[in-house]
């Protein structure tokens, strides 16, 4: 699957970088959903490291929010913990009866869209906070970020 990175930058280099890796992380397990024989263990890797980085990322971003007193700071990290507790879910259960091939799709969809919805909502106003934080006050500097 080839996904258009551009459409989801924010402006904001650090967040853009770290979707931009994530992404990347989301289009391999697309390929690998295109293998006939994926093991069970190479989906849970796969997912593992998809996981592992979502939250990485989540982490930044709070930090982010919180330092810059960002006033959605709230809502958006709930947004987050749904992620961390579907990835929690899911790490430690297999889903009975399903192919590895079928897990690994079905969660492969699940991590681009939410990405994608978090990305034009969540993202996109923290983003714009942060841009008029930048103007407004000149002390916060998304270069500096990178």
């Amino acid at each position: 699957m080839n996904i258009d990175h551009e459409s989801y930058y924010t402006g904001i280099p650090l967040i853009d970088n770290q979707h931009e890796k994530y992404l990347r992380l989301v289009e391999d397990l697309f390929a690998l959903c295109e293998r006939s024989d994926v093991e069970q263990k190479r989906v849970d890797e796969g997912l593992a490291i998809a996981f592992a980085y979502a939250i990485e990322h989540f982490d930044a971003e709070e930090a982010l929010m919180l330092s810059t007193g960002y006033s959605g700071y709230e809502t958006h990290r709930r947004k987050h913990n749904e992620f961390r507790d579907e990835a929690d879910r899911v790490s430690t259960m297999r889903k009975e009866g399903i192919c590895p091939e079928g897990q690994l799709m079905h969660m492969t969809k699940w991590l681009l869209k939410w990405f994608l919805e978090q990305t034009l909502l969540h993202d996109t106003a923290l983003a714009n906070f942060l841009k008029r934080d930048r103007r407004g006050a000149g002390s916060y500097r998304t270069e500096q970020m990178a």
